[in-house]
């Protein structure tokens, strides 16, 4: 009776300490549910996510050849469309970055930079190309346009506002880098092989985050905070303890961008998706 008894309490306690599982099915942002809105479908490995608010048109990075030799084009996705159009102009694009006041992409490929001006006035969306010879890896836009070399993983920046600019090293970040994104505070954070770091505006020293180490994404809301897609999942930075927060847990994510209203936009293998807050949908009972 008294091992009876012992089971049964050892079983009340083990339920005690284990962690409250949601009790809705989807995904789940800083512990609030959201149901998934397919904003596109039909992609291979969708990269790269850009969105021009005043248009709501998402730009991306995809792969059109086969799963054993990549061959990337840049597509867009025009509002309450889940068809994508493809610009036949960037040769071999697989870098983007948006210019949201200026309603301007820019989009990087194996031979230059590009630049695509999308004015609401303006009917005849034309690609221009602005720098020749770089084979771009990633890019970011704040004011300047930064982007990373390929195969040397290098930082630049080019004055996109000035005609004739040249780029320009980023002599302070010297190492092979994989990311890079400013936030609203000027800090800098970067990627390389072995993790996340961030540089405090007026600094040069490096702080590792702990967490995730493999990234795909950096991406600065409307609110100018920096949010990072590992492979499955999204987190946000605790600055004071200089580690890594996850906010959501999503497999498979390749792309992340914020529509005007701060939802998180993200691509899978195959769909781009907003995640929309909504009425908790509970699991059916076994």
């Amino acid at each position: 009776m008294k091992t009876v008894l012992l089971l049964c309490i050892l079983i009340a306690v083990s339920a005690e300490n284990e962690p409250e599982k949601p009790e809705c099915d989807g995904i789940h942002v800083r512990g609030k549910f959201h149901k998934k809105e397919v904003l596109g479908r039909g992609l291979n490995r969708p990269y790269q996510l850009g969105l021009l608010r005043h248009s709501h048109k998402i730009f991306f990075s995809f792969n059109v050849g086969s799963d054993e030799e990549d061959t990337f084009k840049i597509g867009f996705i025009e509002k309450n469309h889940t068809s994508h159009q493809v610009l036949e102009d960037v040769e071999n694009g697989f870098a983007l970055a948006v210019d949201d006041e200026n309603h301007v992409a820019y989009f990087g490929g194996s031979s230059g930079i590009y630049r695509y001006h999308d004015h609401p006035d303006n009917k005849e969306h034309k690609v221009t190309k602005i720098l020749h010879d770089h084979n771009i890896w990633d890019m970011f836009y704040k004011k300047q346009l930064y982007f990373i070399t390929f195969p040397k993983q290098h930082l630049y920046k080019l004055d996109v506002h000035k005609d004739g600019s040249k780029p320009e090293r980023v002599k302070d970040i010297h190492e092979e880098i994989y990311q890079f994104a400013i936030d609203g505070d000027n800090d800098k954070f970067i990627t390389n092989e072995t993790g996340l770091f961030r540089i405090k505006s007026g600094s040069k020293l490096r702080v590792h985050y702990k967490g995730e180490t493999v990234f795909r994404a950096i991406e600065i809301n409307n609110k100018e905070e920096a949010f990072f897609s590992g492979k499955h999942c999204i987190s946000v930075a605790d600055k004071k303890k200089h580690e890594l927060e996850e906010i959501a847990h999503v497999k498979n994510i390749f792309g992340l961008a914020f529509d005007h209203e701060d939802n998180i936009i993200y691509s899978d293998p195959h769909e781009i998706i907003r995640l929309l807050p909504a009425e908790c949908e509970k699991k059916p009972p076994k």
